[in-house]
């Protein structure tokens, strides 16, 4: 066996950083806005366009239009304390063949889900934070 001893001055430091790491956490749980996750999945490499758009509780927006391949994951986060009200998105299959699976994540777990296997099929879906 190995002992190692730590001097007085290295046990304070270490029980310093202890400290604030305890009060970081607990400061990070009391502002904990949700993420949403868009989970778009399917027929692996499948090519596939569209876009989200997320309202947020103040009414400011963010959208984003994307060309993309299957797998792909979306983070959508609330900032400043201000959360995220509403998820809307639609993406369409740029192909004949294939499925496409689309979800709406908050905090991973699935709130939102519906999948296409039809020719250049579409999905759509919105949610609303409760």
């Amino acid at each position: 066996m190995i002992y190692v001893m730590v001097g007085d001055n290295m046990k304070n430091v270490i029980l310093i950083m202890l400290i604030l790491g305890i009060i970081a956490s607990v400061l990070a749980g009391c502002a904990h806005n949700p993420q949403f996750n868009i989970r778009i999945s399917g027929t692996y490499d499948l090519e596939f366009s569209g876009s989200y758009l997320a309202v947020m509780s103040n009414g400011q927006t963010d959208s984003k239009s994307i060309n993309a391949t299957i797998p792909c994951e979306i983070a959508i986060v609330g900032i400043d304390g201000i959360t995220i009200s509403t998820v809307s998105v639609e993406f369409q299959k740029q192909a004949e063949q294939g499925t496409l699976k689309v979800e709406i994540l908050k905090d991973d777990e699935v709130i939102a889900s519906s999948k296409t296997t039809a020719a250049y099929g579409v999905v759509s879906l919105t949610t609303e934070q409760d």
